[in-house]
C-alpha cells in the first residue's frame, strides 16, 4: 500500500493525531501496520491541508518541502500575545491600528528572501529542548532566524469559498504564499512591527501544499468510509516534476543502483518512469542517470 491522502485537516487535532488516525484506519483495511507520515506540520489550531504520505511516498518528504505552500489567515492588530496566536495571553497592546492601504503598501516589504525568527513557541530545539517547553516555563531564549521565502502577502475580503470574513475592526484577512519552514505567525509579527503596532494570527487555514488543494481534500470522517478510495497514485504528488522514461532493460540497471546514460536529462530531481509507472527520483550524476529515491 503506497500513496497519498490528502486530508483537510479539522481545528484542534495535532498533525500527530491525523497520522494515527489514518494508520489506524489503514491497518483495518489492510490487516497490516502501514508506514504514514503527513508532509509539514500544521498548528492544533491550523485546519485545511494536510498531505499524509503511505508506504513509500514517505521517501518523498524531502521533495515536498521544495514546494510552494498558500494560506489564509486572519491577523488582530493593536494586541499580541506570548504564542503570537489566538491561543497566548495577551502581553502587550498598541493603540495603532493600520488602515487596509497601509498594510497592502507595507507588505510589499516582507516579500522574497528573508531571515525570519521563529517564534518563542515554536518546535525549534535548543539544547535538545523545545523553544515551547522553554517559553512555557517563562524562559526567553534567543532562536536563529531562518531563511525562508515569501512569494505574496495580499489582503483578502472573502473566504476561499467566497464567503465574506466577518472581521473585527482591527482584524484582516490575508493570502499568504511561503515555502516550507515559514511562520505565519512571525509575519504577522513582523508585518505590524514594521507598520509601528503588534499583532497576532487570529485563524489559520492551509489551502494548498505543493499539488495538493484544499478543494481536493478529504475530511476524516469521509476518508474513514471509503479510504481506498482516497488513497491516490504517488504520481499526484509529482506533477510539477519533470519526467524520464526507461525500458526494461535500463530499469533493471538502475534499480540495481547503476547509473545509466540517457540522451536527454533534465536539471535537477526528475521522476523516472517505466511505461508510466513511477519507479523513483532521480538525478544526473556526471551527465548519468541515477536513482536518487526509490519507490
Amino acid at each position: 500500500m503506497k500513496g497519498f491522502v490528502n486530508i483537510s485537516k479539522p481545528y484542534g487535532m495535532t498533525s500527530s493525531d491525523v497520522v494515527v488516525k489514518v494508520r489506524g484506519i489503514l491497518r483495518r483495511v489492510s490487516g497490516e501496520k502501514q508506514k504514514v507520515g503527513h508532509l509539514g506540520t500544521l498548528d492544533p489550531i491550523g485546519t485545511g491541508v494536510l498531505p499524509i504520505a503511505v508506504g513509500t511516498a514517505t521517501r518523498l518528504f524531502d521533495y515536498m518541502q521544495q514546494k510552494v505552500k498558500v494560506y489564509r489567515a486572519t491577523f488582530v492588530f493593536g494586541e499580541t500575545t506570548d504564542t503570537l496566536d489566538c491561543t497566548g495571553k495577551i502581553v502587550e497592546n498598541s493603540s495603532v491600528i493600520p488602515t487596509r492601504e497601509q498594510i497592502d503598501e507595507t507588505a510589499k516589504n516582507i516579500v522574497g528572501d528573508v531571515e525570519q525568527i521563529p517564534p518563542q513557541y515554536s518546535a525549534k530545539s535548543v539544547g535538545g529542548v523545545r523553544a515551547y517547553d522553554l517559553a512555557r516555563k517563562g524562559i526567553q531564549v534567543e532562536l536563529k532566524p531562518k531563511k525562508v521565502t515569501v512569494y505574496y502577502v495580499k489582503t483578502v475580503d472573502c473566504d476561499i469559498d467566497g464567503t465574506p470574513y466577518a472581521l473585527k475592526k482591527n482584524e484582516y484577512a490575508f493570502e499568504i504564499a511561503c515555502s516550507s519552514g515559514t511562520y505565519i505567525r512571525s509575519i504577522a509579527r513582523d508585518l505590524a512591527a514594521s507598520l509601528g503596532t503588534v499583532a497576532y494570527m487570529s485563524s489559520i487555514c492551509r489551502i494548498k501544499s505543493g499539488d495538493f488543494e484544499i478543494c481536493d481534500s478529504v475530511s476524516l470522517a469521509d476518508f474513514e468510509k471509503m479510504p481506498l478510495e482516497y488513497l491516490k497514485p504517488i504520481d499526484c504528488a509529482l506533477k510539477s516534476f519533470e519526467k524520464v522514461q526507461i525500458d526494461d532493460a535500463q530499469t533493471s540497471k538502475v534499480l540495481n543502483g547503476v547509473s545509466i546514460k540517457v540522451d536527454i536529462l533534465p536539471l535537477g530531481d526528475f521522476v523516472v518512469e517505466r511505461d508510466g509507472e513511477v519507479l523513483g527520483m532521480g538525478e544526473c550524476a556526471n551527465g548519468l542517470l541515477h536513482m536518487k529515491t526509490r519507490l
